[in-house]
């Protein structure tokens, strides 16, 4: 079975991937598309752009996050910034690039020779 990957997102610690993904999810249910995101949802949301760090620099605080219906009809959020333009948030890949993964070392892996 396999074993469960904690997440932590700016101070908030999730004890999978799982649970971070439901948390988001319930969020993202709770609003219609078209929507604008509640302000302690939006929070939640920003946060989650800011780990992940899905946008080069963190979310504006006049950023608008929105539900839209986006690909294959599923309902995602996206972040519309100063400039207008609209970027989807992926909540699985978000969640995925916060968790709390340890390099192990493998033994079939052979050293690299370093370059000087």
């Amino acid at each position: 079975m396999p074993s469960r990957i904690p997440v932590h997102i700016d101070g908030q610690d999730f004890p999978s991937i799982n649970k971070a993904s439901l948390f988001y999810r319930e969020i993202l249910h709770r609003h219609q598309p078209g929507q604008s995101v509640s302000d302690p949802d939006q929070l939640e949301i920003k946060r989650l752009i800011h780990s992940a760090q899905q946008t080069p620099q963190p979310p504006a605080s006049d950023a608008q996050i929105r539900v839209i219906q986006g690909k294959y009809g599923r309902h995602c959020f996206a972040i519309r910034d100063k400039e207008r333009s609209l970027q989807t948030i992926s909540i699985v890949r978000s969640v995925r690039q916060c968790a709390c993964t340890k390099e192990v070392p493998s033994s079939n892996a052979q050293s690299q020779p370093s370059v000087a």
